[in-house]
């Protein structure tokens, strides 16, 4: 893995980045599994080896689908699972962040958001696309109700179990395991899946957070997957290939 600059001007950030990732800055990608480039417009991963080499993974929610999204959020499937209504705030936490989707699409809705991120890059990608959002008049104010922490979240679920420091929901995305037929999964999350990969602990993380959460927890699985741990949820919101498992607390 290493971090490629394309202008003079991006080396102090190259260099702050790769310190936090303990990579090396390339002037060549030749032979990394890896690649993170630093433009003057974003920050982006590729996979040179992947099945989508010339693909580009980052986080965007000023422009395309994000931008669309925003306007037409009364219609997601999310916002009715968390139980969001109309003048409602929620505290959400978001214990698996990833690139922030899901996030921005509640904030831009009025919750207070807590996202977490334990990958290193996929934070990486994920604090720079709502660092680009607070600088963006359409979305400055979005971006102020999300507070971003990279760290693992069922050690951050256990510190707040039993507190006071409890969020009305607890939102969970795990990675969906890889599809044998690529063309099902779009590029950016075979991406995704090439770089974080299987990840062991969903049972345990649902769990945690149901010992945490003050209101509600919210799984989004694909729509014919079986129950996370096999813990039935108390009711599921359906979509054409996505639910969302509600568990009340």
């Amino acid at each position: 893995m290493g971090i490629f600059y394309t202008e003079p001007g991006q080396k102090k950030r190259a260099e702050l980045l790769a310190r936090t990732l303990e990579v090396p800055i390339i002037t060549d990608s030749a032979g990394l599994d890896i690649v993170l480039t630093i433009t003057r417009d974003r920050l982006s991963l590729s996979i040179p080896g992947s099945s989508a080499p010339h693909a580009l993974v980052y986080a965007e929610f000023v422009k395309g689908p994000a931008g669309y999204r925003r306007k037409r959020s009364s219609r997601e499937m999310l916002l009715r699972a968390i139980g969001l209504r109309r003048d409602q705030q929620l505290s959400v936490l978001d214990a698996t962040g990833g690139l922030g989707k899901d996030s921005f699409l509640m904030a831009g809705s009025g919750c207070t958001m807590h996202v977490l991120e334990r990958n290193p890059v996929v934070a990486a990608l994920l604090q720079d696309g709502l660092r680009r959002a607070s600088e963006h008049t359409d979305t400055r104010e979005i971006a102020a109700r999300i507070t971003f922490s990279a760290m693992d979240a069922i050690q951050y679920l256990r510190g707040i179990a039993g507190t006071e420091n409890r969020f009305d929901v607890v939102y969970l995305d795990p990675m969906y395991p890889a599809r044998n037929k690529s063309r099902l999964v779009k590029k950016e999350m075979q991406m995704l899946q090439e770089l974080i990969g299987h990840e062991p602990d969903t049972e345990q993380l649902l769990n945690t957070a149901l010992a945490a959460a003050g209101k509600r927890v919210v799984v989004k699985r694909p729509r014919t997957a079986p129950s996370l741990g096999d813990i039935a949820p108390s009711h599921s919101i359906k979509g054409k290939t996505t639910r969302f498992d509600v568990y009340m607390i």
